[in-house]
């Protein structure tokens, strides 16, 4: 999420919850305030035209990590660990890998270095990586075996059939180019894009992408009933915070993702790991 407009203390006054920081974080004292368990869902996806060497093809989606001082490698690692525990046929990531600082860089590509699946691993990078280092964070990841998707496209071979999964550069930055990334998939096949952040949806409509696997609002971060979340402060703009979002033939997920920015807890809102099983 874009939050550098937002300070710690103008998020507290407008959320209207200027007690928070008086609160111990300690989730064993106060269970309201730790969302911190990671909730991995599942979620079967209809997409036209699959081939049907891919018919229950499985995807663990990660995103937002924010690899910084609000969350540590251990942390990161965890999240690894749980992602592989899903035996995932590939596993796709839309970033925001760090927040701030570009020393985070190195040890959160190391970590990802462990993720495992069949086909591999995908990424694009989030508005965060693109203004702390969009060069380093690729090359990073290059190294960790991790391929960088911006604005292109590659090709899942198997028995026969293909599967096409594309990405995109950051949309806040006007750096998302979907008909270059589209370029070589053809109509007849699922078009798949990932996108760091879901106000892409109606371009990938315009483009007739079918499934879109985004992340960006961490599902609002802090959600205190009757206040408004974190991202709704931050982000007024953003229509969609989680789940299922449907535009024309366009079905788009948004990931509640993993990591924290500003405050440095999730209340009512845990982090997620969605696992999509493909069908025809």
């Amino acid at each position: 999420m874009q939050l550098s407009s937002v300070s710690r203390r103008k998020f507290l006054q407008s959320a209207g919850i200027l007690s928070l920081s008086s609160i111990s974080l300690d989730s064993t004292a106060h269970p309201f305030i730790a969302s911190e368990e990671i909730d991995v869902s599942h979620h079967r996806v209809r997409l036209k035209n699959l081939p049907d060497s891919f018919e229950g093809f499985k995807i663990v989606h990660l995103t937002d990590i924010h690899h910084s001082k609000f969350v540590s490698f251990n942390e990161v690692f965890r999240m690894v660990e749980l992602a592989n525990r899903q035996s995932p046929d590939v596993v796709l990531l839309t970033g925001d890998y760090i927040t701030w600082s570009k020393k985070f860089i190195a040890p959160v590509a190391e970590a990802l270095r462990n993720l495992k699946s069949r086909f591999g691993s995908y990424a694009i990078l989030g508005n965060h990586d693109m203004r702390v280092d969009a060069e380093g964070i690729t090359q990073a990841l290059e190294t960790a075996q991790i391929k960088v998707l911006r604005n292109s496209a590659e090709r899942i071979d198997f028995k026969g059939d293909s599967l096409w999964i594309a990405g995109v550069d950051e949309y806040s930055y006007g750096q998302s180019d979907i008909p270059k990334a589209m370029r070589e998939v053809p109509l007849s096949q699922p078009r798949i894009l990932l996108a760091h952040n879901p106000e892409i949806v109606s371009q990938a409509t315009c483009h007739q992408v079918d499934f879109v696997l985004a992340g960006h609002t961490h599902g609002g971060q802090i959600k205190i009933p009757f206040m408004r979340s974190l991202n709704v402060v931050t982000q007024p703009s953003q229509d969609f915070l989680e789940g299922f979002v449907r535009n024309g033939n366009t079905q788009m997920y948004i990931s509640r993702g993993l990591g924290k920015v500003v405050i440095p807890v999730r209340i009512l809102c845990p982090p997620e790991i969605p696992v999509f099983y493909l069908q025809s």
